[in-house]
């Protein structure tokens, strides 16, 4: 089995249908070199079989009762799987048809992060596939008037061409300029190979993947936190020399929703505290660069971290002097 694709999800069943629409059209074969796995984290109702498309196999499904959070939902599903490489989803996006395939040819020492887009007209549905309004969104919905051209439904996933999902989107995970502007700069250096000591930085929470062996050496996600846990499991991968690849075709759209983006400065869940107990330094960094791009007055101009080809000259710095990180290989 080359790879595992693993899918966390909780609470959003039409978004969740759209998902497995879309790995209905992977080019992978199935049961041969893919396997499917969800992982559903407390969901009410519970995710069952009405979800699961015709077109795939049956997945492994693993039930939370419940909700125990985004890393030890994802280290269930790793904890199942067979494939040599893990890809991560989660249950709300788009995935292109060769995503899959392009992940699974990734090396050992290579972990994939995947080119990623979102879908701005959806965020106001709690159903994308009817325009059912989210409480409290019926009158912004009412005003609006024709959906049709906000609507995503199986069927346009089944007919329409993947590209015709990307002219309707945009890049980077969430709307807005601070989240493109974060998204350009991670992308830009992982295809420039050009920070090898802050590529973790980069990593991210779905269309990404790890081989299972390295997944597995370290220890697999932290589950002290559920906002950054991403860069946390990158970083002590990357500590054994390990780099982040930019995975050139292997697309996920956003089906944004109600929420928003998560700012990756909010500490609603101590992940800034958990992060900083094991690694003192890089969350000074990563920290100062997010504060640098938002503006934080308190950082003076020469300290400020604009790139991360910047943070990874500070990282390198000072590693050598305090942290031994081994020579990333390339």
């Amino acid at each position: 089995m080359h790879i595992s694709v693993i899918i966390i999800t909780r609470d959003e069943r039409p978004r969740l249908r759209l998902c497995l629409a879309s790995l209905a059209r992977q080019t992978v074969c199935w049961q041969r070199d893919a396997e499917l796995i969800i992982v559903d984290d407390g969901s009410t109702p519970a995710v069952g079989p009405p979800e699961i498309p015709a077109a795939l196999p049956t997945p492994r499904l693993i039930r939370h009762e419940r909700s125990r959070g985004r890393s030890a939902a994802r280290n269930a599903g790793a904890g199942v799987a067979s494939g040599d490489r893990l890809l991560f989803l989660d249950g709300d996006v788009l995935l292109s048809p060769e995503a899959s395939a392009r992940h699974a040819k990734l090396g050992p020492d290579e972990l994939g992060r995947g080119e990623q887009r979102h879908l701005r007209g959806t965020r106001f549905f709690r159903d994308p596939r009817s325009g059912e309004p989210w409480p409290g969104k019926e009158s912004l919905v009412r005003s609006l008037g024709d959906l049709s051209s906000r609507l995503v439904t199986e069927r346009m996933i089944e007919e329409l061409s993947f590209d015709c999902w990307v002219e309707r989107s945009e890049a980077a995970i969430y709307p807005g300029a601070a989240p493109r502007r974060l998204y350009e700069l991670e992308m830009s250096a992982l295809r420039a190979r050009s920070a090898p000591y802050a590529e973790w930085m980069a990593a991210a929470g779905h269309n990404f993947s790890v081989p299972r062996a390295a997944f597995e050496d370290v220890g697999g996600f932290n589950e002290e936190i559920s906002l950054n846990e991403h860069r946390e499991l990158a970083l002590r991968i990357c500590r054994r020399g390990a780099r982040v690849l930019a995975v050139e075709g292997a697309i996920s759209i956003h089906i944004t929703h109600r929420e928003g983006w998560r700012d990756p400065l909010a500490g609603d869940d101590g992940w800034q505290t958990v992060f900083a107990r094991h690694h003192p330094l890089e969350t000074q960094v990563l920290l100062r660069f997010w504060r640098s791009l938002a503006g934080d007055r308190s950082i003076a101009p020469g300290e400020q971290l604009l790139t991360l080809e910047a943070a990874d000259a500070l990282l390198r710095q000072r590693a050598r002097f305090d942290v031994p990180w081994p020579q990333p290989a390339g």
